[in-house]
């Protein structure tokens, strides 16, 4: 018999026994209405441009959705505002000016310079670089906050070196 948490076949509604909380790491605890904890669960807009405002999914590390927010209007306020804050950090881009290094292996450590300053972040996965058909460049940090490189060519050329090497 397993000690893991019974995760629900489909996910809940607001409103179904479950609430919100912010874990020590300042990640969003799910505890259900049995008091099982998922930790982390990461807020993902189902309809980002046509309806920013809900529904909204909360999703565990193993990529299933654990609870379901038809609409945030209509969300207890606590909830409400963890998950926008959740989401406004999910959805910051920061443009990278320059990167000072790099480190090898999984997960990387990023650390640059960005528009709004100093940042150290760390990327799980090559996949979480991408290079855009434009020519710019997204890094998805471990947080999931997106970095965008515009033109990676206008970066110096110690950073291009060492995002080739790491790209």
């Amino acid at each position: 018999m397993s000690d893991a948490p019974m995760i629900p076949s489909t996910p809940t509604v607001v409103g179904a026994g479950w609430r919100l909380e912010r874990g020590a790491a300042g990640r969003l605890v799910l505890v259900d209405a049995s008091g099982g904890r998922h930790e982390p669960v990461d807020p993902r807009r189902a309809f980002p441009v046509s309806r920013p405002l809900g529904p909204v999914a909360l999703v565990g590390t193993d990529g299933r959705e654990l609870a379901w927010i038809e609409s945030l209007v209509d969300a207890p306020a606590p909830t409400r505002t963890l998950v926008e804050e959740a989401l406004a950090m999910r959805e910051t881009v920061e443009t990278i000016v320059t990167i000072r290094a790099i480190t090898d292996g999984r997960p990387a450590e990023w650390n640059v310079e960005t528009a709004r300053g100093p940042r150290r972040f760390r990327v799980a996965h090559t996949a979480d670089v991408m290079r855009r058909v434009d020519g710019s460049i997204c890094v998805i940090d471990a947080t999931g906050t997106r970095h965008e490189i515009p033109d990676p060519s206008a970066l110096d050329q110690r950073s291009r070196r060492l995002l080739e090497r790491h790209a």
